[in-house]
């Protein structure tokens, strides 16, 4: 390289040995004027009010004009429903409990008909036939209400620890019912709507949701995403980490759902100090972290002879919280273990919001309804919602004791 002096913009400067000499003028840089503050959208207010009035007016008018409706009504029964069986003695319980036409008869889990008061020991037995084997079992007669009816059911009793739910009614009690194939938790016990979003959410035996139901709802999470975002100003780990979570739970449950995300953050965190040491790289260290979790879930099972669900289902939240672990990490390292645990819970809230409102009534009803209409709607809306220029509801808690200051000193 030549040490020859040369000229650059009609300054001076010298070339080094791979440094710059203490001669060396370097060339003035003029400073990048930054751009003016937005002074909030430029879409008029009324295009705002008549796109939010279109998005109503379209779900609205596919309801009234949809050429076919799904069944409703006291008659129409998911494949999952909520039923209340009463024992001998008056007392009551509401369980989960899958409809099975394929079976003849129904049955209940051994641990719930004694806590029913039913006497098994003097019970009448019977041999049943299933994928199980042939075996005798006592025989109880137990009222059952569904979707507002009651019945008497001669119920045989075995132990169901290891199934997805308690109860299992065959076609001799759902007899006058209508089963929606891919519907499930369509009604209560007595009757009338269907269960809350937290009922829904929490019942054993997920999925709650069918599939074209599940993805016409995904534009209305990222709404409300849009939202906590841009109006309240909540930040979490990956813009729609929650979205993925949200229909994690939706499919595997709330319960065994944040079980899982909870169990693979604190591993996750276990874990950073050791695979640093290892040197690998972060797709290594999330595949390591999967493989973790992975293991430990079978050795609950295997170790409690339990099934965890559907394996399916299972590996969905898993793998989910997986990735969303990884963003957890990058946090760690560039804010603290502090800030990272504050956006992990935010995340996981934010999550358990977006699948309850997935699950609401209406909405369900909705999506199954005129799921084309909801998710254009959403688009809509989500494309309003993001005109939005003003103070977020978290930067006005932050500067509101300045504020007050500064009205108290005026």
């Amino acid at each position: 390289m030549s040490d020859e002096p040369g000229k650059l913009g009609g300054r001076l400067y010298e070339w080094g040995h791979g440094t710059v000499s203490p001669t060396t003028v370097l060339p003035r840089v003029d400073p990048v004027p930054s751009p003016a503050p937005s002074r909030g959208s430029r879409l008029p207010v009324v295009v705002k009010v008549i796109v939010l009035v279109l998005g109503l007016a379209m779900v609205l008018a596919s309801l009234l004009l949809s050429p076919s409706r799904p069944l409703t009504g006291a008659d129409a029964i998911g494949e999952r429903e909520m039923v209340r069986i009463t024992g001998p003695n008056g007392n009551s319980v509401e369980v989960t409990a899958i409809i099975d036409t394929g079976a003849t008869v129904s049955s209940m889990d051994t641990k719930l008909a004694r806590a029913l008061g039913f006497d098994l020991e003097h019970a009448k037995r019977v041999r049943v036939s299933s994928s199980l084997g042939s075996e005798r079992r006592p025989v109880v007669d137990a009222t059952i209400q569904l979707a507002g009816k009651s019945m008497t059911s001669h119920i045989n009793v075995n132990n169901r620890s290891r199934r997805s739910t308690q109860v299992l009614l065959g076609r001799a009690d759902v007899k006058g019912f209508h089963v929606i194939v891919g519907k499930q938790m369509l009604t209560r016990p007595a009757g009338g709507a269907a269960p809350t979003a937290l009922r829904a959410l929490t019942a054993l035996g997920a999925p709650a949701m069918d599939q074209s139901a599940l993805l016409a709802l995904i534009p209305l999470a990222a709404l409300l995403i849009v939202l906590l975002r841009v109006v309240v100003g909540m930040s979490t780990l990956g813009t729609f980490s929650p979205v993925l979570l949200a229909i994690s739970y939706a499919q595997v449950g709330l319960l065994l759902g944040t079980i899982l995300t909870v169990g693979l953050f604190v591993i996750g965190f276990l874990a950073q100090p050791l695979l640093r040491r290892l040197h690998l790289p972060r797709v290594a260290r999330l595949a390591a972290l999967v493989g973790g979790v992975v293991a430990v879930l079978l050795g609950v099972q295997l170790l409690f002879d339990k099934q965890l669900g559907n394996t399916l289902n299972v590996s969905l939240p898993v793998v989910v919280t997986a990735v969303i672990t990884e963003r957890l990490w990058e946090q760690w390292d560039a804010d603290g273990a502090r800030a990272a645990l504050v956006s992990a819970g935010l995340t996981l809230a934010v999550g358990v919001l977006v699948a309850l409102l997935m699950l609401t009534p209406m909405i369900r009803y909705l999506a199954d309804e005129v799921p084309l209409a909801l998710a254009l709607a959403c688009g809509m809306w989500t494309i309003v919602a993001g005109t939005y220029r003003g103070l977020r509801l978290s930067e006005l808690l932050r500067f509101s004791p300045l504020i007050t200051a500064k009205e108290r000193a005026a």
